[in-house]
């Protein structure tokens, strides 16, 4: 089933039609972007992204069941910074995807008090591998790890294509756990722009495990473990095999710095360097709450994403003759200012070191400024 054609009008005709049991929320984001030296070529570009969700609950909106719906629409104009100008794999703007009108989202939840079960096309990212505290910044490593971000054939059920998926979550105390199954390729890998629901032995399936554990009182604990059923071709060209998998660890806290709140995380995360050119990924990063004190909603933030190529890839390269480097790392320095509750404006700057693992690419600097509109 292709979902390519599925347009935004059952979101804008749900949304106009009850008035009790539904949100609407629409959300535009643009980054403009420039790559000022470095990379693999200089000059700006213009990213965006839309947003259009709407949940609905069964039994308020229907007087009905139980549980609730979920849709999510998304756009995005197709600019594709790294891949023309920066050159980098972890990605400098996290909006960064092909041009395409898409059903992104489109799932059921029902459940009780401790527990529920959710299926249909949904994020991963949602849920799983969730950095709060580095969801300010605008490099896509911050969102989900990149070992985990690049596996499979298009990607782990993440933005901008998802797939097919039924997860499981419960919670005991303060602490929680979930397990999803998802199609083991979301969307299709030959074409960027489609949605495709295509279940097959073949493709498989990934399943990856979290649990979640808060102590003390502002810090949070997360740990994860992936796996793919299919045959994987290994990096280094020897052949096929299965066991392509990883972990995950994260660690997020709030404390007070003088009279203001600031937040720091770390993530580390491994992946079998037989099937993936990153083996390995540490990130890690802290952000200030209210840096001047006429804007207490201001937020200012610098982190660091840095992927480690494993040793069969780099290995393979170098049996080619190229001359690769051990580690991609991006730092980024940010500030997101809340000029009211709908907008928001974010300059920023990246550093880029070895652009995708190269030891001939320069060191890329960019320089940008994201903009966002909610309602």
């Amino acid at each position: 089933m292709d979902l390519r054609n599925v347009t935004f009008i059952l979101l804008l005709f749900v949304s106009n039609s009850y008035a009790n049991g539904y949100e609407f929320s629409a959300e535009y984001t643009a980054d403009i972007l420039n790559v000022v030296s470095g990379g693999l070529a200089t000059g700006s570009e213009y990213l965006d992204n839309l947003d259009l969700e709407l949940e609905v609950d069964v039994a308020e909106t229907w007087n009905v069941g139980t549980g609730r719906f979920f849709i999510h629409g998304l756009y995005n104009n197709g600019t594709r910074f790294s891949e023309d100008r920066v050159g980098d794999l972890q990605v400098v703007s996290n909006i960064d995807a092909a041009k395409a009108w898409r059903l992104f989202e489109f799932w059921y939840e029902f459940g009780g008090a401790n527990w529920s079960i959710k299926s249909g096309l949904y994020d991963l990212n949602s849920e799983f591998d969730v950095n709060q505290t580095g969801g300010i910044f605008l490099n896509s490593s911050h969102g989900i790890g990149a070992e985990f971000g690049q596996t499979g054939q298009n990607g782990p059920s993440i933005f901008p294509v998802s797939s097919f998926s039924v997860r499981a979550a419960t919670s005991f105390g303060s602490s929680s756990a979930r397990i999803a199954v998802l199609d083991g390729v979301a969307g299709d890998p030959a074409d960027s722009t489609s949605n495709e629901i295509d279940l097959s032995n073949e493709d498989g399936a990934l399943t990856v495990a979290e649990i979640e554990i808060p102590y003390g009182e502002s810090v949070r604990l997360w740990l994860g473990y992936w796996r793919y059923s299919a045959e994987f071709e290994e990096v280094d060209g020897s052949g096929f095999g299965r066991g392509n998998d990883g972990w995950y660890l994260g660690n997020e806290s709030e404390f007070q710095l003088g009279s203001r709140t600031a937040r720091w995380f770390v993530r580390f995360g491994q992946a079998d360097e037989r099937f993936n050119v990153l083996s390995g990924y540490i990130g890690l990063g802290s952000v200030i709450v209210g840096p001047i004190k006429a804007r207490p909603t201001d937020q200012l933030g610098i982190a660091v994403a840095s992927a480690r190529a494993g040793d069969s890839y780099r290995d393979y390269i170098g049996q080619v003759g190229a001359r690769p480097s051990g580690r991609e790392t991006t730092w980024e320095l940010t500030y997101q200012a809340q000029v009211n509750e709908h907008f928001l404006v974010q300059p920023d700057i990246q550093y880029v070191r070895n652009p995708s693992l190269s030891g001939t690419l320069d060191d890329a600097w960019v320089v940008g400024c994201r903009f966002q509109f909610r309602y």
